[in-house]
């Protein structure tokens, strides 16, 4: 059963090479991830964003100064602490990522279109585990080579999978 369920993974790996190829090139992969995180979990803190994305706050400051050169984030003070500093997500922010997704989502719709009914079936079938995968995937969750999660943090609400 473990060798099924590394023919999963490998399948995955090399369906989530062809999203990133058919991304766009505006943003890196970082910044995309960061414009993420804030649409998830709200205005978050220089640091936390650096930590969340596992690069150094120098190279978070350079992100988020390139998010907020394309309108995409914004710097405000924190209403409890007025000495603190919080990146948050604008509105053209979350259009882009709409767009990515949407674009990303084509590329599989494309590949979708070309399956047989009954493999469009067992896909949708599918649903409700490849929903699950991306609740364990929340950062924090799940380390590789671990199966179960590694703290119980919050779950907040992620953009739903279009299923049409």
């Amino acid at each position: 059963m473990r060798h099924d369920r590394n023919v999963i993974g490998e399948a995955f790996f090399s369906l989530a090479r062809l999203a990133v190829r058919e991304r766009g090139r505006d943003l890196s992969l970082t910044a995309a991830s960061t414009l993420a995180t804030m649409e998830r979990t709200g205005p978050r803190r220089l640091t936390d964003l650096a930590l969340n994305e596992g690069v150094t706050q120098p190279s978070m400051t350079a992100v988020v100064s390139q998010l907020e050169d394309l309108s995409f984030a914004e710097r405000r003070s924190d209403p409890g602490d007025g000495r603190v500093v919080l990146v948050a997500i604008t509105r053209a922010g979350r259009q882009h990522l709409r767009t990515m997704r949407r674009v990303g989502a084509s590329a599989f719709t494309t590949l979708i279109d070309k399956l047989t009914e009954h493999e469009v079936a067992s896909l949708e079938a599918a649903l409700p585990a490849l929903r699950h995968l991306l609740d364990l995937a929340e950062p924090g969750q799940i380390r590789v080579g671990e199966s179960k999660p590694t703290s119980q943090r919050d779950h907040r609400t992620r953009p739903q999978m279009d299923t049409r």
